[in-house]
């Protein structure tokens, strides 16, 4: 009975969930992390919901059937949760080495089919736990950071982009729409163009546009997680310039405008240059002070950082 109780309740979460989402709410979750899932799933979050409320609706039918003395439910219900485990694995091992984050409602979800797994038995639980982690160890044989390597353009992760002058660097900006500090950085952008800007968000773009820019066909912003990730930068936004011998990294919104006002055609508001140190092909303007940048992994709905003086 147990069974039933945490399948049925399982089922009305993911239901609740779904008709959030449906009616346009944000739906349930402890942490930002789930936005950050959502933004890399190509089916909508709320048929994954649905999805999930039949499933655990199927799964206690199978276990009231089972209740009844029906052992071909038994097996039913057993290779429904391997499923489920299977499942988990792929998402849990997406969360923890592709994004560095973990979506809290899904965790739960998670918890409620190896509850029922665990509930299940202990042949049911050892035949999960080789599943789960057949799935894990298969996935981890795979790079999923190729794509934020040198052998691929960052061109594949650009959202839209406007042109500049030939004698100018080539920019990418790494933003989010929900980061305030991004906004202060595209509006310097629209003051002068001078230099090639491309648009490269870290999450799927729902209401962003800029004079003048052109809508690329295709973008991954995957590549753009994966290749901040790989350089261990963890808050946007991030500024990568282009140039002929060279690329070099910027870090936070001071720093950032600094360069844009120094380089492509506005006036200079900063006093001084801009400095870096090689590292590897790239070079790094060094972090001596705060950066204001809005987290990778989060969204940013304020102020994170002090103003450079």
């Amino acid at each position: 009975m147990v069974r039933v109780i945490i399948s049925s309740l399982a089922a009305l979460l993911t239901g609740i969930q779904a008709l959030l989402i449906f009616f346009g709410s944000k739906g349930i979750c402890l942490n930002d992390g789930c936005a950050v899932v959502d933004s890399f799933t190509r089916v909508s979050p709320f048929y994954f919901n649905l999805a999930g409320c039949f499933y655990f609706l199927f799964l206690s039918w199978c276990f009231l059937q089972v209740r009844k003395k029906k052992e071909l439910f038994r097996v039913l219900a057993g290779l429904v949760l391997f499923g489920g485990i299977a499942a988990e694995g792929v998402l849990i091992f997406f969360q923890y080495v592709v994004l560095s984050t973990f979506c809290s409602y899904c965790l739960i979800v998670c918890s409620a089919i190896i509850l029922l797994t665990v509930l299940s038995g202990l042949k049911q639980v050892a035949g999960g736990a080789v599943l789960f982690f057949s799935v894990f160890l298969a996935l981890s044989s795979l790079d999923f950071k190729a794509s934020a390597g040198g052998n691929v353009s960052l061109g594949r992760g650009s959202y839209a982009q406007i042109p500049g002058e030939k004698d100018k660097p080539s920019l990418y900006l790494f933003f989010s729409e929900t980061c305030p500090h991004c906004e202060n950085v595209i509006a310097v952008m629209d003051e002068k163009r001078s230099c090639t800007i491309r648009f490269n968000p870290i999450d799927k773009v729902k209401d962003f546009s800029f004079s003048g820019s052109s809508r690329l066909p295709e973008y991954d912003p995957l590549v753009n997680v994966s290749f901040l990730k790989k350089l261990d930068l963890t808050e946007i936004p991030v500024l990568v310039v282009q140039g002929r011998e060279k690329i070099q990294i910027f870090k936070g919104e001071s720093r950032i405008i600094r360069y844009l006002r120094e380089n492509c055609g506005s006036e200079v508001e900063y006093g001084g240059t801009v400095s870096g140190t090689e590292d590897g092909g790239y070079s790094y303007l060094p972090f001596l002070q705060k950066e204001e940048g809005c987290s990778v992994a989060e969204d940013c709905d304020g102020e994170s950082g002090e103003q450079e003086k």
